[in-house]
């Protein structure tokens, strides 16, 4: 740890005081309270104020721990590895103009966990969360609402894990994309994502490929409903989009599950006990001229139920359900 040396002449002596240098990545863990100040060292006993400044002197790989419930940013910047941890606690975190609240760009192979969080686009944030870069991204126990892009942004590769969290009345869901050479990975469960119908390109849960990596994502026991189109996998390039759907449920969407390929990559959905009902159209894909294909298959007879919607099958192209 650095230190600034102020030095002090007392009668004939000289006095060397040594203290800590503000704002410096120096402790594994540090403590956020609404009743704390950013001046203070971030210790449990002396909290900081903010995910701001905590973020600010926590160690690569340290973690922020969040002491009561309240509103902790307005926006704020990850660059490393590292956990916010509000659990048991209402962390409230809000939008006061366009642009993103949480914005992780961080190392390739960098993870962070952000637990408990209560993320507010007051109608004019921009995404909750785009990751432009990390390794790995946990997002366990959060609440996501009203913000004009996306709740999760994952566009150039990583990893997404999402645990038992709400995401409502986004442009888009969640969007784990793989944009160039590197691979794409979502992995859902306990989740709940509704009201994503802002515009015509609207989507609870997006998987994606345009480039030369894969994108690939798991979905268990995960709701899409209410919006514009529900659990979609889309490759637009030369690799494969692939989405595995078990236990989950579209309902109330214009589309309920979505597959469409534009060139020579192929989208591909599989379903297991899965309901899809209610909604305007249940299954459909679209297969553009470029050498791939886009499919929902089920893994079995009566495995799914598809039924109750305005039309079950596929407006463009074919459905195989086995």
């Amino acid at each position: 740890m650095k230190l600034r040396v102020f030095f002090s002449l007392l009668g004939s002596g000289i006095v060397c005081l040594g203290l800590a240098a503000v704002g410096e990545a120096t402790v594994p863990r540090a403590f956020v309270s609404i009743n704390g100040s950013d001046t203070n060292p971030c210790s449990a006993t002396l909290p900081c104020r903010s995910f701001n400044q905590g973020l600010a002197v926590v160690q690569s790989g340290g973690e922020i721990v969040v002491q009561d419930s309240g509103g902790y940013s307005t926006g704020f910047t990850i660059t490393q590895s590292v956990t916010i941890d509000a659990a048991g606690f209402n962390a409230s975190v809000i939008s006061i103009g366009s642009g993103d609240l949480c914005t992780i760009s961080a190392g390739a192979s960098d993870r962070v966990v952000l637990r408990g969080i209560s993320f507010h686009g007051a109608s004019v944030g921009t995404n909750a969360i785009n990751a432009t870069q990390v390794g790995s991204l946990y997002v366990e126990h959060c609440s996501i609402a009203e913000f004009g892009g996306s709740g999760v942004l994952m566009a150039n590769g990583g990893n997404l894990f999402v645990t038992n969290s709400d995401v409502r009345s986004c442009g888009l869901g969640l969007k784990v994309g793989a944009s160039g050479a590197t691979n794409a990975g979502l992995v859902a469960q306990d989740s709940r994502f509704s009201e994503c119908n802002l515009t015509f390109a609207s989507a609870a849960v997006v998987v994606a490929s345009s480039g030369s990596g894969t994108a690939t994502g798991s979905l268990s026991n995960c709701t899409a409903s209410s919006s514009f189109e529900g659990f979609v996998a889309i490759s637009s390039g030369g690799a494969d989009a692939k989405l595995n759907l078990t236990n989950c449920r579209a309902f109330g969407n214009g589309v309920g599950v979505f597959a469409s390929n534009t060139s020579s990559g192929s989208a591909g959905i599989s379903m297991t006990g899965c309901v899809v009902t209610k909604n305007g159209t249940g299954i459909q894909t679209f297969s553009a001229a470029g050498g791939g294909s886009a499919t929902v298959i089920g893994t079995g007879p009566g495995t799914n139920l598809i039924a109750g919607n305005s039309t079950d099958g596929t407006a463009f192209g074919s459905v195989t359900l086995q």
